[in-house]
């Protein structure tokens, strides 16, 4: 088969059939097997990674926008992802016959009475405007629910703590001077809470309490949760250790009265040996300066949650 002649100057993947018309190609280019068809009216290039994850979900979010209609825009778990906003793994996937698990729809919403898009690949959805609020994303440019509303979305989808987790995320207040402004505030989030009757409510109701400002990943709100769940006090979230005025670490969660602190530590402090060797640094210098650190790993948060807790016990009598 012939070479397929090189696109236009200018016109970049993803594009609109429109669009592409509009430079110039012709319908038997169009048809060629270089271009992909995401969706119907959408020329896109082909993609050799897994099709599953927030990349493929931000990848099929802007090449959809080559097609979306005026009223419609991302919410729920796709506005989510967008946002950065972190949810569990499975959330980003659907299941097929067999239980194959498969890509996620893209959630794309209208504000009633217009009705709700229908086209392979997504999940058409309508809500009440009261509900709704649409700002357009800093980055990609696309329409969104805002990172409140997304939140309040998202009550029929999430369990509590990942709930809690998103609303963390969500109004997360700069710690380091390189720290991004938060998304929202925790007024945004009462005023998502209070627009109006919802799917969901009493679960939003629940979590609202819960959110803190200062969590910095999904699986420190979850351990937080965990505290108070197991009837400890609540732990001060990412609490800072000072020489003078110079901020040298934050101390995942913390009792600061009684000098124990407690680390996730996530799989890549194990992968990455610059982080292995900074970790090690960092332990000495937090028990130099007098704390006692109790190192928690995604086995101890999520299958042996008891023993932890035995742990966490022996550390703070030891301290009293």
């Amino acid at each position: 088969m012939p070479q397929a002649t090189p696109l236009p100057d200018g016109l970049v993947p993803p594009f609109s059939v429109a669009t592409a018309r509009h430079f110039g190609m012709s319908d038997s280019r169009l048809r060629r097997k270089d271009l992909s068809r995401p969706f119907h009216g959408v020329r896109s290039v082909d993609h050799v990674e897994a099709d599953d994850g927030e990349e493929s979900i931000v990848r099929r979010a802007i090449e959809y926008s080559r097609r979306m209609r005026e009223e419609e825009f991302f919410s729920h778990v796709t506005a989510a992802v967008l946002w950065g906003l972190p949810l569990p793994p499975q959330s980003l996937l659907a299941r097929s016959r067999g239980d194959a698990a498969m890509a996620r729809p893209l959630d794309v919403a209208v504000r009633l009475p217009a009705r709700a898009g229908r086209a392979r690949g997504i999940r058409g959805r309508s809500i009440s405007p009261h509900l709704a609020e649409v700002s357009i994303h800093p980055l990609t440019g696309l329409r969104v629910s805002t990172p409140a509303a997304v939140w309040a979305e998202l009550a029929t989808e999430l369990a509590l703590e990942d709930l809690v987790a998103v609303g963390d995320a969500a109004v997360r207040e700069p710690m380091w001077e390189t720290d991004a402004a938060a998304l929202a505030s925790v007024a945004d989030l009462d005023r998502a809470l209070g627009a109006g009757r919802r799917l969901g409510v009493d679960r939003l109701r629940a979590a609202r309490p819960l959110v803190r400002t200062r969590s910095r990943s999904r699986p420190e709100t979850h351990l937080r949760l965990a505290f108070v769940e197991a009837g400890l006090l609540e732990p001060e979230c990412n609490w800072p250790v000072l020489d003078g005025d110079r901020l040298l670490a934050l101390l995942d969660l913390a009792y600061p009265g009684a000098g124990v602190c407690f680390e996730y530590e996530g799989e890549h402090h194990l992968r990455d040996p610059e982080q292995w060797a900074r970790d090690i640094r960092r332990h000495e210098m937090l028990v130099e300066r007098g704390w006692r650190i109790v190192r928690v790993t995604k086995d101890d948060l999520y299958r042996h949650r008891e023993e932890l807790f035995t742990r966490i016990r022996l550390a703070l009598a030891a301290r009293d």
